[in-house]
């Protein structure tokens, strides 16, 4: 039983009072047909509101079951519409953009229905109030009986005891108004069903009480039928647990209902989360400056090895050599040392039809200059000749050492080449790694590969191209097409032909960048653009010679080839970075500490130091000015995240804002404040997945054209680490998002949100 005493309701609106309900007096009971009449503004509306709980009141007592109401907060006044309450509306309430089947199952699934039986469950619904030929239309596109149908089989599928009826009615024909009220009077034979209408006569043939409103008092109530009154059931508070995964679904069928919206969201987040990814990634570029300085990671990491360059990134000059290694304890000072972490894989040559089962080696390279004298070679002799090494190896294969030495070891990169283009090496000599205090752990097979001093800068050159973050080429072929290439030439190899002419790079045969309509070769000269960490540089009137097969000898399987003149106009001798080698593994950092105390001044010094065996960068002041340079920019980073939450928020507001209806109509049919939170929450964060997967998209194509210095060219610093990273910020943004916009949805009561519709 329903029962009111002197309730009262009042409207305030601009600061003037309206009355809704005066003093109303009530019992209601199950098995009736309620039928509440009046004039428009009478105040039946309200009433049934108020009953129904999607309105409050302000004074007397609301009784269900014999308990008070007037205490129940906002969860309590939600769990009893959810357990006792169908609404069944004028203007139908429907989730537009739901399917008819949806919509039906929406209610099943709040409730907590048995996941395997919503599908029958809905359908046996929508077939019997006549809609099994519609599931799949959305409610849009139905007519006004069709879609009163379906809120009334959306009511079947809530199973409450109280069926609330606002002029059912009021927007359909004659016939179809009939057909909605037999449907009505079908399900009250075990149910409470309150109908406010301004038609009494249209409702007089099913109706067993009519109560009729005057200026928000009750001037009639009249017993039209007799019929066995029931108490409503007293249902347990007893909550049936909803799957995650029922959420997760729910709130992706609410994205993907309403695309253009939740395209916009998408739109709108990937801009800002665009702008956030280019400070993140500024920020890690700055950062890996103050660490990292070239390579971003390093594979020697031995104790011996420091990492050098200058703070305001010129070149290294003689005397800045000098002045480095006239240092205590200093071994070697290594040019262009990013070669030193540039791995290189081995064979014995001692079978060649079946080279995988030779002897094998693979490490790191390193310069004759950081073995301090011959004296400590275990075997052989120091290398004098191109093809000539020795290894630094440890442990037991020391005590072995003629598995090694005048052996011929082939390089692994070129075992496929042409004879000719094969490169090997022979072991001349053997060192203790750990008498060049070189770490042996972090190489693949225990080896260090140590070349002759002009051996070894001879080939960090050649290898200039591997650590180019970007090339671009652009010119017209022998027919005047245009001709372009976007890419990296790290992956080949430098070959040098002084047979070729000046100015021309002739391409591997398999080099499939460039498209060549010719059934032989192509060529295309216009300009080649470069750019590592240091330095972008523009060379016209370059000449590329591409094709689907081989031209000539020259044209060997993984090697750009090219004459020594031209060679040297794409690489540079200036020195940006070195590695100081110690001649001890003992108090290193005070090495470390003397390099970033040279010509220091109060907030900087001339050299930044990183030590990769430990990041602590030495200098103690230093160390602190670099910390507070690191605050700062985690501030700004801060900042920017912020910022842009908080402008993503205002729009994200705005386009939310328009399924504010949607959430009240679900807060009618089942959904707490908690399962609404699940929605928004999870949509947001749905968004801020597909936003992170269009900018990964994005990103990774960006970084192929980006220049040094350019807009998006901080983006070259992100490693999976640092897309991890940006994910985590752009979900952090999107729970913030949520959070803000739940603190305020539900301080409107669901008539009001509904009302505003």
């Amino acid at each position: 039983m329903i029962k009111l005493v002197n309730v009262s309701k009042y409207y305030n609106s601009n600061n003037v009072i309206a009355l809704g309900l005066r003093k109303v007096n009530l019992e209601l009971h199950v098995n009736e047909f309620v039928a509440i009449v009046g004039e428009s503004g009478s105040g039946k509306t309200t009433l049934l509101n108020v009953i129904s709980g999607i309105d409050t009141f302000e004074d007397g007592e609301i009784y269900l079951n014999g308990e008070e109401t007037s205490y129940f907060s906002v969860v309590d006044m939600e769990n009893y519409r959810k357990k006792y309450i169908a609404f069944v509306f004028q203007n139908y309430n429907l989730i537009d953009s739901y399917t008819v089947l949806q919509n039906v199952e929406a209610p099943l699934i709040l409730s907590g229905f048995p996941k395997d039986k919503v599908r029958a469950r809905a359908l046996e619904i929508i077939t019997r109030v006549g809609l099994e030929k519609h599931i799949h239309h959305r409610a849009t596109k139905l007519s006004g009986g069709q879609k009163q149908r379906v809120v009334i089989a959306r009511a079947l599928a809530k199973d409450c005891p109280i069926i609330a009826a606002d002029e059912p009615t009021g927007n359909l024909d004659s016939v179809s108004a009939r057909q909605i009220l037999e449907l009505l009077h079908e399900i009250s034979k075990d149910k409470l069903v309150i109908i406010v209408t301004h038609d009494f006569e249209q409702v007089k043939e099913f109706a067993t009480r009519k109560i009729r409103v005057f200026d928000g008092e009750i001037v009639e109530d009249q017993e039209l039928k007799k019929v066995n009154k029931q108490n409503l059931p007293v249902i347990p508070d007893e909550e049936k647990r909803i799957k995650f995964t029922e959420f997760i679904k729910m709130a992706l069928r609410n994205l993907f209902s309403v695309p253009k919206k939740t395209f916009l969201m998408i739109i709108v987040f990937s801009f800002f989360a665009f702008f956030v990814a280019l400070m993140y990634g500024t920020f890690n570029v700055n950062m890996n400056d103050i660490s990292y300085n070239y390579n971003y990671y390093f594979q020697n990491t031995s104790i011996s090895r420091t990492i050098v360059r200058k703070t305001d990134k010129s070149v290294f000059s003689q005397a800045d050599l000098d002045q480095l290694s006239e240092l205590g304890n200093v071994q070697t000072v290594i040019p262009f040392d990013y070669f030193l972490d540039r791995s290189i894989s081995l064979y014995a040559n001692d079978d060649p039809n079946n080279p995988y089962n030779n002897t094998y080696l693979s490490g790191l390279f390193l310069p004759a200059s950081v073995i301090e004298n011959e004296s400590i070679l275990v075997a052989g002799r120091m290398p004098a000749a191109e093809d000539e090494i020795v290894i630094a190896i440890t442990g037991d294969r020391l005590d072995t050492p003629e598995d090694y030495l005048n052996h011929e070891f082939v390089d692994e990169s070129s075992m496929y080449s042409e004879a000719s283009d094969i490169q090997s090496y022979t072991i001349v000599g053997i060192v203790d790694a750990n008498l060049i205090y070189m770490d042996i752990t972090n190489t693949w097979s225990g080896a260090y590969i140590i070349l002759s001093d002009l051996q070894f800068s001879d080939m960090a050159q050649s290898s200039y191209f591997s650590y180019v973050s970007s090339t671009n080429f652009v010119g017209e072929d022998t027919s005047s097409n245009p001709v372009t290439y976007t890419g990296n030439l790290g992956g080949y190899s430098i070959k040098i032909d002084n047979t070729l002419p000046n100015d021309l790079l002739v391409m591997p045969y398999y080099f499939y960048e460039m498209t060549c309509e010719s059934s032989t070769y192509c060529e295309a000269t216009g300009s080649f653009t470069l750019a590592d960490y240091y330095v972008e540089r523009t060379l016209e009137n370059i000449t590329i010679r591409y094709g689907t097969y081989n031209l000539q000898e020259t044209d060997s399987l993984g090697y750009i080839t090219l004459n020594q003149a031209t060679f040297d106009k794409f690489v540079y001798d200036d020195v940006y970075q070195v590695s100081v080698i110690a001649n001890t593994d003992l108090n290193v950092k005070d090495l470390v500490k003397d390099i970033g105390s040279i010509d220091k001044t109060i907030l900087t010094s001339k050299f930044k130091v990183f030590y990769p065996f430990d990041s602590d960068t030495g200098d103690d002041f230093t160390g602190l000015v670099l910390m507070l340079l690191s605050i700062g920019k985690i501030a700004l980073l801060t900042i920017t995240v912020l910022g842009s939450t908080l402008i993503t928020y205002v729009i994200f507001k705005a386009i939310i804002n328009t399924k504010l209806h949607d959430y009240a109509i679900f807060r009618t049919i089942g959904a707490n404040q908690k399962m609404i939170k699940y929605f928004i929450y999870l949509e947001n964060i749905f968004v801020a997945l597909l936003s992170f997967t269009l900018f990964l998209a994005v990103t990774i194509f960006l970084k192929t054209q980006s220049r040094v210095g350019g807009l998006v060219y901080s983006l070259q610093s992100y490693s999976i680490a640092d897309y991890f990273g940006f994910f985590v910020i752009l979900t952090i943004m999107s729970l913030i998002i949520s959070r803000k916009y739940c603190s305020r949805i539900f301080t409107e009561s669901v008539n009001r949100v509904l009302k505003a519709e």
